[in-house]
């Protein structure tokens, strides 16, 4: 499960989000977390224009995020919004949220501060977790699996259609591609079910209208759509770099 601390960082930032208060343009930087006596003026969902100067006191700490992932910032002291220059370049970043080329952007699942294996590409269905998800591309979508073994049959059935299809995972592999005459849309939704699973899993598809150039305005408009499944996979595959993406 996912921790107190990250449900509440995630809602303030869609807050900040939906409300237009939390929209990042290109070079923001947009505050992750805070911590210490400075924290209430770093809300989570704040963005800080690229040229804001940070001061911190002792005992803060501010987890930002760039065009170059995450950065944890300590007080004292006082540092700049702006990406350092500096900084690695975001190669796993790339490879994250890349539309096409998937084959090479299998780095094995991510895993995050509960261990719970996710895809590595941002924009894989992940079959075992209801959620809204963003698409960039309909073309080469995929569906994921936390699992690889042995084959496993999903059936996906279109909400409002009624229309049903099965999709076969074969033994050794987490991905099948989505079925071309299952149509991805604003807005339309899907139930998804496989044998031994307890409760349906439930999707529901939005256009994704960021810029996959940037982390930052990545998960803004992640979280403006709800996306709140691609949010957490991409905020800890940023965390497990480090924040040097």
């Amino acid at each position: 499960m996912f921790s107190t601390d990250r449900i509440l960082m995630r809602g303030a930032i869609a807050i900040a989000c939906l409300t237009g208060l939390g929209g990042v343009a290109l070079a923001d930087t947009l505050v992750v977390r805070a911590g210490g006596p400075s924290a209430r003026s770093y809300p989570a969902g704040k963005t800080l224009p690229a040229n804001a100067k940070i001061t911190l006191v002792a005992g803060d700490s501010l987890t930002v995020l760039d065009s170059k992932g995450t950065r944890t910032l300590r007080g004292p002291g006082t540092y700049s919004a702006e990406a350092s220059a500096g900084a690695q370049s975001n190669t796993s970043f790339s490879r994250l949220v890349s539309t096409q080329n998937k084959r090479r952007a299998r780095t094995g699942a991510v895993r995050g501060t509960d261990r719970t294996a996710r895809p590595s590409n941002l924009w894989d269905v992940d079959t075992g977790r209801s959620t809204t998800m963003c698409v960039a591309e309909t073309a080469g979508l995929r569906l994921w699996r936390s699992d690889k073994e042995g084959d496993a049959v999903l059936t996906l059935t279109n909400d409002a259609s009624g229309k049903s299809t099965r999709v076969t995972f074969r033994s050794g592999t987490q991905e099948a591609g989505w079925p071309a005459d299952m149509p991805v849309a604003e807005g339309t939704r899907y139930t998804l079910t496989r044998a031994a699973q307890a409760t349906p899993v439930k999707i529901a598809f939005a256009r994704f209208a960021g810029d996959v150039q940037d982390p930052a305005n990545t998960a803004s408009a992640l979280l403006a759509k709800g996306c709140s499944a691609q949010y957490d996979l991409l905020v800890a595959a940023l965390e497990a770099q480090g924040g040097a993406l």
